[in-house]
């Protein structure tokens, strides 16, 4: 099961937890401020985050308005984070919510205003993985 811890200060982290072990593991160590896990990819060893990895990486970030989505490795070690949009690169823009197509090739997502409230978008967008 993948779950996000909010913590203060608007931070947030990526978790799994083996239900079989009851074993809690810190996937997104110390990569960024706000990390909130969304879709799974089909093989179970990836999940989409949506992070302001891009912010802090540049010294400044606004936490959840500064997102992008990234991929990551469920290898519980945060090394494996590849940037997928970069929307956050243009002023005042921000990609977030997305899902995986269940063959894995494609993920829905939503552009978004820096200032809007978490949810609101204006279009759903397709992102094809390749092969």
């Amino acid at each position: 099961m993948t779950y996000t811890c909010y913590e203060p200060k608007g931070l947030s982290t990526v978790w799994t937890l083996n239900l079989a072990t009851k074993e809690s593991i810190n996937q997104t160590k110390a990569i960024g401020s706000y990390n909130e896990v969304e879709g799974i990819f089909p093989d179970g060893l990836h999940t989409l985050v949506e992070s302001d990895q891009q912010g802090v990486r540049m010294g400044a970030t606004k936490l959840f308005r500064d997102i992008d989505i990234w991929k990551l490795k469920l290898d519980g070690t945060g090394q494996s984070f590849q940037r997928l949009t970069h929307f956050n690169d243009y002023d005042t823009w921000k990609a977030s919510n997305p899902v995986v197509s269940t063959d894995g090739k494609f993920m829905a997502f939503q552009v978004a205003r820096t200032t809007d409230e978490a949810g609101v978008g204006y279009g759903i967008l397709l992102y094809h993985f390749g092969k």
